[in-house]
């Protein structure tokens, strides 16, 4: 009884608290600054991402740390308007260095309430907003010096960002007291306090918390194939595989990831700004090697196989200087192919269609029955099986009679009458 009612207590403690705890973690986060990472091409569900981080978010302040080279696809005027209608006052990083805004993503850092910009980071080429589908006009508070050239942010910010912080705990401190103009009304930052030292050395540290927001699992997976050069590899990579699965003897593994390569690589052609005549040049590439692979041979249609995969891997986007595929990832894709087609898909090949050579030095000086007359062949049989025979003319074989194997030439044993 007495063990029932401590554990009961406990149970109570345990459940008053619990209330306090959430509340004093929600007054945290909405004291805090929340930081919303974009990395790499913005599609149409990294646009959902931040367009829903932004109007949810409980914070102090939101940062965008930037680091892309602009809006493949999708629309991203919902995105634009929840930044500049978000009462949070929301301030773009780019960077860290050598990060790069290019494209709808300098759009984006221009419509927050406070553009910053780590040193050494590129910003610019806002036009074209969107690289695939409707044209979407260059905001009119763009910088015109941002809309078709880029900028090389210095430590004085290149006369178009606010602040130059090199990290997200520079920006922190450096948003401290700043007053920001929102939709709500003006907003005043309170992010970091000066602390003095042991020594007597005062210093400036952050006093807020930070919390870093990024898409879900299945969207970052999905991302994977977000550049020209990943979608080259599982372009490549998934119809090898589908090669190689049509030698090899039933359905494994490999269909598994020659499947899950083709998805990925579907995905990236559905939102990149591909160039189709270098994707077709690319399958042209594989059924060329494909073709004197099936000959046994590397000949000329190796050769141009091999100057179509890289043609077509090295252009594989129509929208430079935004997306361009990087040349040494093309080219290592491409070593690992033809490795790949040379070593692994010769080697499964052999181990399924080779004719299997029994050996049959065994029957020498074995013993076997005639079957059938010699003139000067015959059939005789050994351990059942039945052989064709020769002997000399001159020996006297009967049906029924005992020879003995004196040499294979091919299927044909050579016998001679047993002495």
């Amino acid at each position: 009884m007495r063990r029932s009612l401590t554990l009961l207590l406990l149970l109570l403690a345990a459940f008053s608290a619990a209330p306090g705890a959430f509340a004093d973690e929600v007054a945290q986060s909405a004291n805090g600054v929340l930081v919303i990472d974009i990395d790499g091409p913005i599609d149409q569900r990294v646009i959902e991402f931040v367009t829903e981080a932004i109007e949810s978010a409980s914070a102090q302040a939101i940062v965008l740390q930037i680091d892309s080279p602009g809006v493949s696809s999708g629309d991203p005027q919902p995105m634009f308007d929840a930044v500049t209608g978000s009462p949070i006052p929301v301030i773009a990083w780019i960077g860290p260095s050598p990060a790069r805004a290019l494209g709808g993503a300098a759009v984006l850092a221009t419509a927050a309430h406070v553009t910053t910009a780590a040193p050494g980071t590129d910003f610019g080429f806002a036009d074209p907003v969107v690289l695939r589908g409707d044209t979407v006009p260059v905001p009119a508070g763009v910088p015109s010096r941002l809309v078709d050239d880029v900028v090389t942010i210095d430590a004085s910010g290149a006369g178009v960002v606010d602040m130059t912080p090199a990290s997200i705990g520079l920006l922190v401190v450096g948003l401290d007291s700043m007053a920001i103009e929102t939709v709500s009304g003006t907003v005043t930052l309170d992010t970091a306090d000066t602390v003095v030292g042991e020594d007597g050395v005062a210093a400036v540290t952050p006093i807020v918390p930070v919390r870093f927001d990024q898409p879900g699992l299945f969207t970052r997976f999905l991302r994977l194939a977000s550049t020209p050069e990943a979608v080259f590899l599982f372009l490549t990579l998934g119809l090898t595989l589908v090669a190689f699965e049509f030698y090899a003897a039933g359905v494994g593994i490999t269909a598994a990831v020659a499947i899950l390569c083709l998805f990925l690589a579907g995905y990236g052609l559905a939102t990149l700004p591909m160039r189709w005549s270098s994707v077709v040049l690319v399958v042209l590439g594989l059924l060329a090697y494909l073709v004197d692979f099936q000959r046994g041979r590397a000949a000329a249609l190796s050769l141009i196989g091999t100057g179509l995969l890289l043609y077509g891997g090295l252009t594989l986007t129509s929208a430079a200087p935004q997306y361009t595929p990087k040349w040494w990832a093309v080219a290592l894709t491409l070593i690992g192919i033809v490795a790949f087609i040379v070593f692994g898909l010769t080697t499964v090949v052999r181990s399924r269609f080779s004719t299997i050579t029994i050996g049959r030095d065994h029957l020498i000086g074995r013993l076997a029955v005639v079957e059938s007359g010699f003139d000067p062949d015959g059939v005789v049989v050994v351990d059942g099986a039945r052989w064709r025979a020769s002997a000399h003319r001159a020996a006297a074989i009967s049906p029924g009679d005992e020879v003995e194997v004196m040499e294979v030439r091919g299927i044909v044993l050579e016998v001679e009458p047993r002495s």
